[in-house]
Order: C-alpha cells, then sequence, then structure tokens
C-alpha cells in the first residue's frame, strides 16, 4: 500500500514500478483515499497516532496525477467506502476464517490495545477516508 509511505517515497517507488513494467503491462493498486484534502492534516495524524507508521493518504485527484506525472497512461480508477478494520470488510477481503483468526490475534494482550486503537480511529475516520483502486498502463 503506497498509502504507507511519504509522498516522495510514493514517487520513488511508482518509478520503479513503471521501470521494471514491461511496454503495455499494467499496474493495480489498492490504496487509502482522503474524502476531504482540506481536513487532511487532522485526519493523518489521528492515523499517525494509532498506527505508529508514516501513513500518507492523498485525495483522488493527487492519486491519479501521481500515475500520471510518473508517466503512466489509461488510468482507471475506483473508489468508494471503506471497509478497513470492520467486521464487514474483513470478511470480505479475508473471509470468515481468516477473520477469526485476525481477531484471535489482535486479542492477544499484547495486541489488544493497539488493535482497539486502530479499530476506533478507523471508525471515527471512516467518514474522510475511501479506498482507491487504480488500474494503469506503461506506455508500448
Amino acid at each position: 500500500m503506497l498509502t504507507m509511505y511519504a509522498n516522495k517515497a510514493k514517487v520513488h517507488l511508482l518509478k520503479e514500478y513503471f521501470r521494471v513494467l514491461k511496454p503495455g503491462g499494467k499496474l493495480l493498486t489498492h490504496d487509502i483515499m482522503l474524502v476531504n484534502p482540506q481536513q487532511a492534516t487532522a485526519v493523518i495524524e489521528r492515523i499517525h497516532q494509532a498506527i505508529n507508521v508514516n501513513a500518507q493518504p492523498i485525495s483522488y485527484n493527487a492519486w491519479l496525477n501521481l500515475f500520471a506525472t510518473i508517466g503512466f497512461t489509461d488510468i482507471k480508477s475506483d473508489h468508494n467506502d471503506m471497509t478497513l478494520m470492520s467486521p464487514k470488510g474483513m470478511i470480505a477481503d479475508e473471509g470468515l476464517l481468516g477473520t477469526l483468526k485476525i481477531i484471535h490475534n489482535a486479542l492477544r494482550k499484547q495486541n489488544r490495545a493497539q488493535f482497539f486503537t486502530m479499530f476506533k480511529t478507523f471508525r471515527r475516520n471512516s467518514h474522510q477516508l475511501n479506498y482507491i483502486v487504480l488500474c494503469s498502463t506503461k506506455p508500448k
């Protein structure tokens, strides 16, 4: 997930993806998108506090511009409500057994506080975050 990197690192990673793709090759990514860029600072700070990673989600237009700037073409995208850390989303992504394993591990004493912090943070900010899927092509 490119969101887990600062914008400068996102550029570097996308350039490397672009370099190693064959002409006509496609890159499919799934990430976190800010719904309201005007509130980015507050949302990003809450995420940093919850997951202890320099995550930097960006807006829809910023994602499209980033891929275009690197040289990708035919950029297709979709976005919608993010279900990260929700039971519905976990079951859809991981299946019932996978979700039960995640919850089992999350509820271990050493993980419990961090899990609930992440869960609450993503739930409280769900109106500010969407998922975004991008499929882009390296020109021939």
